[in-house]
């Protein structure tokens, strides 16, 4: 921990509880939870009004674990399960951790050509699969030889004779000794227990390798901080993230094991999302910034009665104190709008505001430390000076597979990863994020967050929403560019939208690069902006 700027090298401190909680392997902690939680409901799904309890989960994940072990599915076996929000896809990876094998979770949405690199890259032996991506598994599965099993959820009807239909694997007869089945112990800092693929926001998706201690480690935090909340028991949470995600899948753990029902969806809808805000009294929902832009904005919100939302956690992109504030004044029963910064190689969060100063991502989470450091020197910067973001503690991912050149060049010999994104802390330790190194606009010298002049535009109330590019330019280096989309019926100009920032921002900051009128903003699943396909547009238009 030896550096120049030490007393700027920030700790959140021990949980109080053991990360292990007396268990030696994170499927060894999921079922000790699940027996706790008994017959408390844990799911229900938000579309067909179905509920499961822990104990109904209890039951069907070991079944299925047993089915595993037959079947050859063993210590890190990897398993791809690629779906949109439903029930199968927490059984399928419980049953996987419990027997030591690695599930990998795909996104249902990915194209032939991202699904057989993904697929190639974690060379799974077994492949879940909804009926929505069935199809772009079909036109790539032959292409991988690892794949050994691939099973279809919900159909009655099989595709070819080579696939298995999801209940085909349940044997008819009830399992007498869930309560007695205990998965085999782990290394736990050395196991993989699961894989996400990173965003691919700037290139093609990597595989992190996050570990059973990870996972534990995010659970102990993320209880005590559910403890010390002062929030009531069996609290109902909206499960709308892509549970692909990490942070989808972490809420739905967390809700798992921590007693707290989730109420799912398979996608987003605006009437279907607040409707079912309205109809199941939804108290908590983690959102992602987008969705606040919903909230803020559009006028189909003040049809409906959300009084019961008093809780929203919001992360995966960087969160405006403008938006923040415009969903506060329109929702004045939420009690507390809670932000927070992580990313898929940290496991989920490493800083979350509970309190505090509204764009603030608030202070360092327990077990990790944080320092903030200068992109070009790597020194540990005070104060107030932005810098890149760099993250240690037991929530760090193992590596990328099979890439440990990225590995190496993500997390370095003192064990720090370095996020690759920007920030800083003030004098009371409340952190901000800026923007990616990557994303950055280099004006006459100036640095330039694309992120800030998006907040400016979305203030703008003929503004549905907004992504700002930085376009190459010999004379001053890179303009900043934005790309509008209006409310349905608004009328704005080019000059219009320029005057606005104009009139807000220093002049480095103007939108000396253009603005362009486009349909929608191109963005991944967790609401983080596709730059570089705005950046194709702009080089698609110069041909």
């Amino acid at each position: 921990m030896a550096d120049s700027n030490e007393k700027y090298i920030f700790y959140g401190g021990p949980t109080e509880e053991s990360v292990e909680a007396g268990c030696q392997s994170l499927g060894a902690l999921i079922i000790k939870r699940l027996r706790e939680n008994g017959d408390c409901v844990a799911f229900t799904d938000g579309v067909t009004g179905e509920s499961t309890t822990s104990s109904d989960m209890l039951e069907q994940s070991v079944r299925l674990a047993n089915r595993f072990h037959r079947i050859g599915i063993k210590k890190n076996t990897v398993v791809a399960i690629m779906c949109e929000n439903r029930l199968e896809l927490p059984l399928v990876t419980f049953a996987a951790t419990y027997m030591s094998a690695i599930p990998v979770l795909l996104n249902p949405a990915y194209t032939s050509a991202e699904l057989e690199h993904v697929l190639k890259l974690t060379t799974p032996k077994a492949v879940f699969v909804s009926p929505i991506a069935m199809d772009t598994l079909l036109s790539v599965y032959r292409k991988v030889p690892s794949i050994k099993l691939t099973v279809l959820f919900e159909a009655t009807k099989k595709p070819n004779n080579k696939i298995t239909l999801f209940r085909e694997l349940f044997d008819r007869n009830k399992l007498k000794n869930a309560k007695f089945f205990t998965p085999q112990p782990v290394n736990l800092h050395k196991q993989v227990a699961m894989m996400v693929l990173s965003s691919g926001t700037t290139g093609l998706p990597k595989a992190v390798q996050l570990t059973h201690y990870n996972l534990m480690a995010v659970l102990a935090y993320s209880r005590e901080d559910l403890k010390n909340s002062g929030l009531p028991p069996n609290i109902r949470g909206l499960g709308l993230l892509p549970f692909f995600h990490i942070y989808g899948y972490m809420v739905l753990l967390g809700a798992f094991c921590n007693n707290r029902e989730i109420v799912s969806l398979p996608r987003f809808e605006p009437k279907l999302f607040l409707s079912t805000i309205q109809n199941y009294k939804i108290f908590g929902a983690a959102l992602v910034p987008p969705l606040m832009v919903f909230l803020a904005k559009h006028p189909l919100v003040d049809q409906y009665d959300l009084s019961s939302l008093m809780l929203v956690g919001c992360g995966a992109a960087p969160l405006s104190k403008e938006i923040e504030e415009m969903v506060q004044q329109r929702l004045p029963n939420i009690q507390l709008i809670r932000t927070g910064y992580g990313m898929s190689e940290t496991s989920l969060g490493v800083l979350t505001r509970i309190s505090g100063k509204p764009g603030s991502v608030g202070r360092v989470n327990r077990m990790s430390w944080v320092k903030i450091v200068d992109i070009e020197t790597g020194k540990t910067l005070g104060p107030n000076q932005v810098g890149e973001i760099c993250v240690k503690g037991p929530m760090v991912m193992k590596g990328y597979l099979r890439n440990e050149r990225e590995t190496r060049s993500t997390i370095d010999a003192d064990g720090w990863l370095h996020t690759g994104d920007t920030g800083y802390f003030d004098e009371d330790e409340d952190f901000f994020i800026v923007d990616r190194i990557k994303d950055l606009i280099k004006y006459r010298g100036f640095q330039v967050a694309p992120a800030e002049l998006e907040a400016v535009l979305l203030t703008n109330e003929k503004i549905k929403d907004a992504a700002v590019i930085g376009i190459p330019d010999e004379a001053n280096g890179e303009l900043p560019m934005a790309f509008v989309v209006l409310q349905p019926g608004a009328e704005l100009t080019e000059a219009d939208v320029k005057a606005w920032v104009a009139a807000r921002l220093s002049k480095q900051k103007h939108l000396h690069g253009g603005v362009r009128f486009v349909a929608e903003i191109p963005q991944t699943t967790s609401g983080k902006i596709l730059r570089r396909e705005l950046r194709k547009l702009v080089t698609k238009s110069k041909l």
